[in-house]
């Protein structure tokens, strides 16, 4: 069950992170959040990860504008987190809580729901050790719930239910793969579509596939892969849209996820979506990360193909540019098959992404696989 959802919120961040302060803002709207005020700080204090002053800013902005959250948008330490509830009295969100809130708003799937809770646990479990660990220090005056006793009940209740899930996503896991080794078997050409949250992946496997999926610009709308067959002249293809990559996604969220990724690893093509009509500095960077990622999952070698999306909220020139310091980057990477700029909400250059993907499949098709 995803957190009741808050409303006026304090944001601080780093200093060093000062650029990533948008997709802070973008990832607590999509919670419906209203951030009240934005704080950056120099350098994080190790026991409260915010400095004496500006905790004393956000009190009062707690009692004069009824702020009910903070959030971290960093990696914080359980006893940070314990420290600055008892200080401030309300909640304390960090950076992967605020992401696991936005996937449980968004989960559809069982598979999807048990993931999303299995990185709770995963999150939760040292938050509940450092409760255990002042509660028996006497540290703790009562404000943050239930006694010692009823925390290490809690704490083993957690455990349990951690293990139950594992086996239920080993099931779903082992299901997934023999699924797709079937699709193999029949011949089918597997299609991931990947890329950066909100890039517009979703949008692209409508436009695609003849389906209307929910999208938006809300971050992380699919959660769980959704897989539909298409023909293109006469070859039959599987395109398959994942879930969204974002920058350095915590370990617990990657391990809850691997069944879900794995429709990736096992895919024969990749398509990496990108926004074009970010910046320059932003679409290297996301199209590194999404490298980064697929590396990280076990995909090397993999015929891929770079969309630049969103063509239609830019100029023609400004096309022209992206392409050129795309193809530079990629300049080192034999696997990339084609750079396409195309819009996916106004069909712009869909044919001829359609016509690449089934030149690749030709060159795929009839291999045999040794996954």
């Amino acid at each position: 069950m995803a957190t009741r959802i808050h409303g006026n919120t304090v944001l601080v961040l780093p200093k060093k992170h000062g650029i990533y302060v948008e997709e802070a803002t973008m990832l607590a709207k999509t919670l419906g959040l209203n951030i009240v005020e934005t704080i950056f700080i120099r350098k994080p204090n190790p026991n409260f990860y915010i400095p004496l002053h500006v905790s004393n800013s956000i009190r009062k902005l707690v009692e004069e504008d009824g702020v009910e959250l903070l959030i971290l948008y960093d990696n914080v330490k359980p006893r940070q987190i314990i420290n600055l509830m008892k200080e401030l009295r309300i909640e304390i969100w960090d950076r992967t809580r605020l992401i696991l809130e936005i996937f449980s708003h968004h989960a559809g799937s069982m598979e999807a729901k048990l993931q999303i809770e299995l990185a709770r646990i995963k999150h939760e479990i040292p938050l509940i050790k450092e409760y255990i660990r002042q509660a028996k220090l006497k540290e703790l005056p009562g404000f943050l719930g239930p006694g010692r006793y009823a925390i290490d009940a809690y704490y083993r209740i957690l455990r349990s239910r951690e293990a139950l899930i594992r086996r239920r996503l080993e099931k779903l896991k082992n299901r997934r793969i023999n699924l797709i080794k079937n699709r193999r078997e029949q011949g089918f050409i597997h299609i991931a579509l990947t890329g950066y949250t909100s890039a517009g992946k979703t949008t692209l496997f409508n436009t695609l596939t003849g389906e209307n999926k929910p999208t938006g610009p809300e971050a992380f709308t699919t959660l769980y892969t959704k897989s539909k067959k298409i023909k293109v002249k006469g070859l039959e293809l599987l395109v398959s849209d994942t879930v969204g990559f974002i920058r350095d996604v915590p370990v617990e969220i990657i391990e809850a996820f691997h069944a879900t990724l794995a429709e990736i690893a096992y895919s024969d093509i990749i398509i990496i979506i990108v926004d074009a009509s970010e910046n320059d500095t932003d679409i290297i960077d996301k199209l590194d990360l999404s490298l980064t990622t697929l590396r990280n999952i076990g995909v090397t070698g993999k015929p891929l193909v770079i969309v630049l999306n969103k063509i239609d909220l830019i100029t023609k020139e400004d096309v022209e540019r992206k392409i050129t310091t795309v193809k530079s980057m990629l300049k080192d990477y034999n696997n990339v098959k084609a750079i396409i700029p195309i819009s996916a909400l106004k069909g712009t250059n869909i044919e001829l992404l359609r016509n690449e993907l089934w030149r690749i499949a030709l060159t795929l098709n009839g291999k045999k696989y040794t996954y």
